[in-house]
């Protein structure tokens, strides 16, 4: 997705640096649909956002499906928790 973003980014004047700013201030999270085998869209996975160690977004799995068809937690859990929990009433 970052990559994506890039190329679209570009083609606007945007540097990458720049784009990696706009880009953290704007997402946190990341839902990828998969189409299931009746044409369907379905949840794959959800990704949170975070910086690496050259300041570019990176996605990092939260919840991902696994092959049994269940969820199950990724590194980036813990960060997606705590981003639900903040938004709880």
């Amino acid at each position: 997705m970052p990559a994506r973003l890039e190329a679209l980014g570009s083609t606007a004047g945007l540097d990458r640096a720049a784009l990696h700013s706009q880009l953290a201030a704007a997402l946190s999270v990341v839902v990828h649909l998969e189409r299931d085998a009746a044409g369907g869209r379905r949840l794959a996975e959800i990704h949170v956002l975070g910086r690496g160690a050259d300041g570019f977004v990176a996605t990092v799995p939260a919840l991902v499906r696994e092959a049994g068809g269940d969820f199950g937690h990724g590194p980036g859990w813990e960060r997606l928790a705590r981003l639900c929990s903040a938004g709880a009433p």
